[in-house]
């Protein structure tokens, strides 16, 4: 397993990626480039990702924001006041300051189902209430209020291309080095769907940042821990679950795995047990891994690829042959991303992984 840290103009890193800025964009203009953006489908994502990326990106005094597309809330079942307010909370104990969290306020469970054509659902409001709702909404963050509110002084309307702006507006701002992002072959329709959205946004706004990938929801619905086993603190994480056994992660952080799991506290909300035995607690390991992309600009799309495979790619997908047997395939329909799936190079249904494809 490779453990490489970074290089930014041949200068060695000892991190990862790049992130947001706190004004209204309208106001400020663009920010200078931030080292490390991390987007996370829901309130927590943030964290079960990149804690330990974050914690050292901060002592290391990097432009560092964070992009939360979801307040949480799916069907109510959750308060996404509530969420909003501990994701703000648990990066506070890190050092980033609120100001550099944007809650962009689209329905959780739902980025699947986003179109051209608004959708409604039922989620929490702003003063608690289940109500339906077609328009992003936050009362944390920067602003106090949903990105596209802040950027424009009303909400957006939830569809798939309002979410794509929301997001190429934000990369166009913050101009970001480093992503980290959900792998779109996380088995949670919303992790999936969220590596799409970023992908169409990075084509929007023409930006091609190294990108880092993290899988959270797996095949195996105790992964990266074990059913029914205590949570270990000094284990490294896994390998994924067949059929992805063999695709390897190409990046390594070592972190302190007590100082991510007393992070993880701060999600009481989605706490099923107490902390060091709830599922949430088995991501506190010794180290955080990625699976690595590297992106370029070729005319309207930016195309991105795990390092050091070989890439073809003709009108409508690319596919990326990694060196230890898997093809990653990237689609797009017309400008629009589309999905990316990952298979063996002798492909069977045992050993092949399909994500959700986005919606028109």
């Amino acid at each position: 397993m490779a453990n490489h840290l970074w290089y930014e103009d041949g200068v060695r890193w000892s991190l990862l990626l790049t992130v947001l800025s706190a004004c209204p964009h309208s106001a400020r203009g663009p920010a200078p480039a931030h080292d490390l953006l991390v987007i996370a489908p829901h309130p927590d994502d943030e964290v079960l990702m990149a804690a330990g990326l974050l914690r050292r990106a901060l002592a290391e005094h990097r432009r560092v924001a964070v992009v939360v597309v979801t307040n949480g809330d799916f069907t109510c079942a959750r308060d996404g006041r509530a969420r909003q307010a501990e994701t703000v909370a648990a990066l506070g104990s890190l050092g980033l300051r609120e100001s550099d969290v944007h809650f962009l306020g689209y329905p959780d469970g739902h980025l699947h189902e986003l179109t051209a054509t608004t959708l409604s659902v039922a989620r929490t409001a702003g003063d608690g209430g289940c109500v339906a709702s077609s328009s992003t909404w936050a009362n944390r963050g920067a602003g106090h209020v949903d990105e596209h509110t802040w950027r424009t002084g009303h909400p957006g309307t939830l569809t798939s291309d309002g979410l794509v702006e929301d997001l190429a507006a934000l990369f166009s701002a913050l101009r970001p080095r480093d992503l980290v992002v959900p792998h779109a072959i996380d088995t949670h329709r919303d992790h999936a769907m969220t590596y799409v959205f970023v992908r169409r946004a990075l084509d929007r706004a023409g930006l091609a940042p190294r990108l880092h990938r993290s899988v959270i929801h797996a095949s195996e619905p105790c992964w990266p821990g074990s059913c029914g086993a205590p949570r270990r603190l000094d284990l490294e994480q896994p390998p994924l679950p067949p059929p992805l056994e063999g695709y390897e992660a190409d990046e390594r952080l070592p972190i302190d795995a007590d100082a991510k799991l007393a992070t993880i506290g701060f999600y009481r909300s989605q706490l099923d047990q107490p902390l060091d035995t709830d599922w949430l607690a088995s991501f506190a390991r010794r180290d955080e891994r990625f699976f690595t992309e590297r992106c370029e600009r070729r005319a309207a799309r930016v195309i991105c690829a795990p390092p050091n495979a070989s890439l073809g790619c003709d009108g409508a997908s690319c596919v990326a042959r990694r060196a230890d047997g898997y093809d990653e395939t990237s689609t797009w329909r017309g400008q629009d991303f589309i999905s990316l799936v990952i298979g063996a190079r002798r492909p069977s249904p045992e050993r092949t992984a399909t994500p959700a494809a986005a919606p028109p």
